[in-house]
């Protein structure tokens, strides 16, 4: 336990390091990193940044315990970047990824967000899941999803599953909007899709995907099918054993997101497997990953860093930090909910007090 005393000073630092990002002239604004941000709140932007920053004080038991007029200062400026048509996303981040979308499309022959669609798709789920956190609603009520089976099976067959990380995560978005939707077939349509993606799950592995994706990729989108079962409340799947002994063959630590979806994963086949599988191993994996949790912490500040010794420098496509070193609300976000993960593989949940987000 001495080896973990770093993790309980979390609850006290962390807050700190969310006071250093708070804008200084626009309530509800907080800034990505802590120095090198390349744009400042006299523009709109930092849609994300609220997000991360609601998760996170959610993630710490602290979201209901701020004061009122700052839960409406973050209420509101997310409600600020919504549309007619539901939508809600950053213009700036879709400004500067425009070149990177259409180079990424063209490269990848995969079309799929060459109008920033699927950001705007993601981005706008990110921000209704933020606002539930404070038991709010969308002014305008979200319905760019498909509502009949027939539309379902095209959205999901349009999906590149070569490349399942993407993929998975806009299966996870469609079953988020649907799930919190009120269509009166949304179960069967919900049954529907999860029957269609559980026919390309391979028994070998246990992850979901067509073709020959890397080890990275088939954790990543793993991660992302099970994220759509846990928000529907269906977390039954098959070849968890097989899923285990994916994950614990894999590095995945190439940033926040990867060392996050690799324990999501394992800890979610554990529970399916009924901890009877490798769970000495996963045990000791787990505590690993702690250690590499802790060299992307800066103690003095009490965040952590997206990528090693250095803050993120791209949000879905746009170049938005110069890249220092130092760190972010995004990484921050990530590492607290791989946390709240790893404590109750180990069994110390009760002790370091993290709520899970749900997705």
């Amino acid at each position: 336990m001495e080896s973990l005393n770093w993790i309980f000073e979390l609850k006290e630092k962390v807050p700190g390091f969310l006071e250093k990002l708070k804008g200084k002239k626009m309530p509800g604004f907080f800034h990505y990193s802590l120095s090198g941000d390349l744009y400042s709140e006299n523009i709109k932007w930092s849609l994300g940044n609220t997000v991360f920053a609601v998760k996170i004080y959610y993630t710490l038991h602290m979201l209901s315990d701020l004061p009122q007029e700052e839960k409406k200062a973050m209420v509101n400026l997310i409600k600020g970047f919504q549309n007619k048509d539901g939508t809600i996303y950053d213009p700036l981040i879709k400004r500067k990824a425009f070149l990177k979308d259409k180079l990424r499309a063209i490269r990848k022959l995969d079309f799929g967000n060459f109008f920033h669609q699927q950001t705007i798709r993601a981005e706008t789920r990110q921000a209704i899941s933020a606002l539930k956190l404070f038991g709010e609603k969308p002014g305008v009520v979200y319905k760019k999803f498909p509502k009949t089976e027939k539309g379902v099976e095209k959205y999901l067959g349009n999906l590149n599953w070569k490349s399942p990380w993407s993929a998975g995560s806009h299966f996870s978005h469609l079953l988020f909007f649907i799930e919190n939707s009120n269509l009166e077939n949304k179960k069967k349509l919900i049954d529907f899709a999860i029957d269609w993606v559980n026919n390309l799950q391979n028994p070998r592995d246990g992850s979901w995907y067509k073709g020959n994706p890397n080890l990275q990729q088939k954790v990543n989108g793993a991660m992302k099918i099970i994220t759509a079962l846990k928000v529907t409340d269906r977390m039954s799947f098959q070849y968890p054993e097989e899923l285990i002994d994916l994950c614990l063959s894999a590095i995945n630590n190439k940033d926040a997101c990867d060392n996050f979806n690799i324990i999501y994963v394992l800890h979610y086949a554990n529970k399916v497997a009924g901890n009877s599988h490798r769970f000495d191993e996963i045990k000791r994996f787990a505590l690993k990953r702690l250690q590499i949790y802790r060299k992307h912490y800066f103690p003095d500040v009490g965040g952590f860093s997206f990528l090693p010794s250095k803050a993120n420098v791209y949000y879905y496509g746009a170049k938005i930090t110069k890249g220092l070193n130092e760190s972010d609300i995004h990484g921050t976000c990530m590492f607290l909910w791989g946390i709240s993960i790893i404590v109750q593989i180990l069994a110390i949940d009760k002790e370091i007090k993290f709520k899970e987000l749900v997705p």
